[in-house]
């Protein structure tokens, strides 16, 4: 118990504000550069008219500035490892991976300290009549469901690969390739697109061939996303009982969901 950190505790250890700090001001400060580079002349993105967009993607957007600001938005968390050197970027993936395995580590352990007393604030004697404590068996109830979710979590996160140089591109550029493919575009235009913002934002990184993106970067970050998001789904599934109201069930749904897509973005 002595060496069990609270969240603060973790958050002064680990730091995670000043990372994500950066990434919201590198985002802004780098903004009208993404925007030159998606819309400059060889931009395989202008390919793509108002009218594939609206067929593909169920919008009203119509123009190509939507369009850019669009992308530009999926590629938020991207920008920032872009402007990272290799070495920076590994030790940001390793760092915020760490924090929110310590995290959710803590919190298990935390959880189970209480579950495993059913009769804290309320000692039982033998042929006790007192009835037992509700407020507290409802916070157990609501503990017993959470621990249901955070467990699979810290078992997805013992099971995660090494961090390398290419982890935080391949884990935030997911929704980027999304978006393309239901744009229509074709694998050739996304691996040309994503040459074009490396070169215009000097990434470092070993750049190798047009097939080394569609392995290193793009199967990787599909499959990625979409394994969160099936994680996400399946949610409110695993967090359900029949002791706990409607209101109760819906808001620890919320920030189950909340505290998967933080842990997960990197």
């Amino acid at each position: 118990m002595k060496n069990l950190l609270t969240t603060q505790q973790l958050k002064n250890k680990y730091d995670p504000d000043s990372i994500l700090k950066a990434i919201e001001n590198i985002y802004v400060d780098n903004l009208e550069k993404l925007h030159s580079s998606l819309a400059k002349n060889e931009s395989p993105l202008l390919k793509y008219n108002s009218s594939v967009q609206i067929s593909l993607l169920d919008t009203n957007k119509s123009d190509r500035t939507e369009l850019i600001n669009d992308i530009s938005a999926s590629l938020k968390d991207t920008i920032y490892f872009m402007m990272l050197s290799k070495k920076e970027r590994t030790k940001v993936s390793q760092r915020m991976r760490s924090y929110y395995t310590d995290l959710i580590k803590n919190y298990l352990l935390r959880i189970d300290l209480i579950i495993e007393d059913p009769e804290i604030c309320s000692p039982r004697y033998d042929n006790d009549p007192t009835p037992k404590h509700k407020g507290i068996n409802q916070i157990i109830d609501i503990l017993l469901i959470i621990r249901n979710d955070l467990e699979p979590e810290k078992a997805y996160r013992d099971t995660l690969s090494r961090s390398s140089y290419l982890t935080g591109l391949q884990i935030s550029m997911g929704e980027f390739f999304i978006k393309l493919q239901k744009l229509g575009m074709t694998q050739s235009d996304q691996i040309s697109l994503v040459e074009h913002l490396f070169d215009d934002f000097k990434v470092d990184w070993d750049q190798g061939d047009r097939e080394n993106i569609k392995i290193s970067l793009q199967q990787p970050a599909l499959e990625t996303y979409k394994m969160v998001q099936q994680d996400i789904s399946k949610t409110s599934n695993t967090l359900y009982s029949k002791k706990l109201s409607d209101d109760i069930i819906v808001d620890t749904i919320e920030h189950a969901v909340l505290l998967k897509k933080r842990s997960r973005r990197f």
